[in-house]
Formats: structure tokens, sequence, C-alpha cells
């Protein structure tokens, strides 16, 4: 009876031995596939801006039906493709390139900043210029104890920041451009999520309108979904190997810029309120050689 026990014993460290052999070869497995998968997205960010400039800009440029707004921004958009993250985030987002406007509230449709951490310090201090503003001001995103979870708007630092600047600009929704302006700055700090909030002027809106980014860029869109574009950024995903939640897969197109070929603005959320998702994003994504999707902007 002892020596059947004891090979019983000896079956059981065995299945658990294979058991753990096998789980550790998945685990390795899946390192490797997602090491590979980050190593293709690193190669497609490093020839985005080079493959922009000698591609996708000359084709556009030399369209006769190409919108001097529209060759603007362009134009704008190479220099900001080339641009380190610390200059970009120097400039309030109202005044960069393009910028995510969400509507968590029913009274607070604003544009969105969110903090930009120096990760080369070792202090990992908020570099954005909206950082920059609340410090100077001797203000930070939380006021006291009882605003934690809630916008703090600032209103007197608003209006100094506001007086001798024009606040307006063109919103962009799934159908059509509505011009607003900015009417409050706030800040927000919870447990796990800090923003900033440009809050803006709603009465233009329709209560219909599914408001997606702003721009002092008044564009000129090709409304229309690209399904094989959808299709290509969703066999681009690999979930598996995201470290948070994440909602990619609802990323979809909704325009691109009139005559200008393979940049698609695109969009995932839900509406009217933008708090279903895990991450809602507006991003600007181009279409490269053998059809692989990069942003060009991501919020």
């Amino acid at each position: 009876m002892e020596a059947i026990e004891a090979a019983m014993g000896s079956d059981v460290v065995a299945a658990d031995s294979t058991t753990t052999t096998t789980a550790e070869e998945a685990t390795e497995a899946l390192r490797q596939e997602c090491a590979a998968h980050f190593e293709e997205w690193e190669k497609l960010n490093s020839t985005r801006a080079a493959y922009f400039k000698t591609v996708v800009l000359p084709k556009a440029l030399s369209n006769p039906e190409l919108t001097e707004q529209n060759k603007a921004f362009l134009l704008a958009l190479d220099t900001y493709l080339n641009q380190s993250e610390e200059e970009v985030r120097a400039t309030p987002t109202t005044a960069q390139l393009l910028f995510p406007i969400f509507k968590l509230k029913e009274d607070e449709l604003g544009v969105f900043s969110f903090p930009a951490y120096d990760y080369k310090s070792e202090s990992f201090l908020d570099i954005s210029a909206e950082n920059r503003i609340l410090t100077s001001s001797k203000l930070t995103a939380t006021i006291d104890s009882t605003s934690i979870d809630k916008v703090v708007f600032h209103p007197q630092l608003a209006d100094s920041l506001f007086r001798n600047q024009d606040q307006t600009f063109t919103a962009f929704t799934t159908g059509r451009k509505v011009e607003t302006k900015v009417v409050n700055f706030g800040s927000y700090a919870g447990e796990c999520l800090e923003y900033y909030n440009y809050l803006i002027d709603s009465q233009p809106f329709k209560a219909s309108d599914k408001v997606l980014f702003g721009s002092r860029y008044n564009l000129d869109l090709a409304y229309r979904n690209y399904p094989e574009v959808d299709a290509q950024m969703k066999r681009q995903l690999k979930k598996e190997c995201a470290d948070c939640p994440d909602s990619s897969e609802f990323e979809k197109t909704f325009a691109t810029l009139k005559g200008v070929p393979d940049l698609y603005f695109t969009y995932a959320d839900t509406f009217p309120l933008n708090n279903s998702l895990d991450t809602p994003s507006r991003a600007l994504v181009m279409r490269m050689e053998n059809n692989k999707v990069v942003y060009l902007w991501y919020q």
C-alpha cells in the first residue's frame, strides 16, 4: 500500500511540474510576442515623420483642390511631428495643433489636457503648460479635501489668462464643425485620474452633436467611415500586451482631411456622456505602406 501511495504521490508531483512548465512556456511565448509587438510599433513611430514628409505631404500639396486651411494645418503638422514631448507640452493645450473635447458631466463640456510627467528625471514632475500656469499662480489641482474627485474651476485665473487672448476655436463633431470658445479653466485630481479642463461654451452645439476635438485651424473635413482602416487598426491590436485597461478595439474612423490621402480622424467613445469606456479617445492616424496604420496624434 505504501508503495502505491508513493507512486501516486510521484504522479501528482510530475503533473504539477508539467503544469508549471506549460504555464512558464506560455508566459515566455506571450512575452516574446509582446516584445515583437512593441518593437513593430516603435519601428512605425520612428518612421512616421519621414513618411509623412516624403510621401503624404508632397502628394497633398500637389493637389489643386487642397484648401488653404488644410495646407496650413499640414505644414504645422510636419513641424509637430519633429518636436519633442517637452516642446509640445510647453504650449497650452488650446494653442496646440489639435486638442480633445470630452463631456463627463452634463455641465462640463471641455477641452481636456493631461499631466506630462518628466520620466527622464527622478522627480517625475508634470512639465505641462497647465501645471506651470497653476503653480505660477500658487494653485494646485486639489484645493482642499472637499475638492477630491471634483473639477475645481479657477475663474479669476481664467480671466487673467484669457483677457488678452482670442479664445475662439473650431470644434469638430462626427458630422459638422462649430465655432465656440473657452470660458473657464479648471483642474481635477482623482485617485486614478488627473486632468485639466478648459471649459467651453456649449451654446453653439445641438443636443445631438457628438463633439470630438478642436483646433485653431478651420479644417475642411470629409465625413465618412472607412471600414478597411478600422479593420487594420484592430489587426494591429494586441490587448493581452496592454498594461492598463484599454478601449482601442472600439476606435473607428469618421473623417478625413479634404484633398489629403491616407490621413484619418478616429474616435472611441460613448455619447451623450464620455464616461463609459476605460479610455475614450480621439486621434489622427496615417496609413503607411503595406497598409500599416500609425498614430500622428492621440489623446
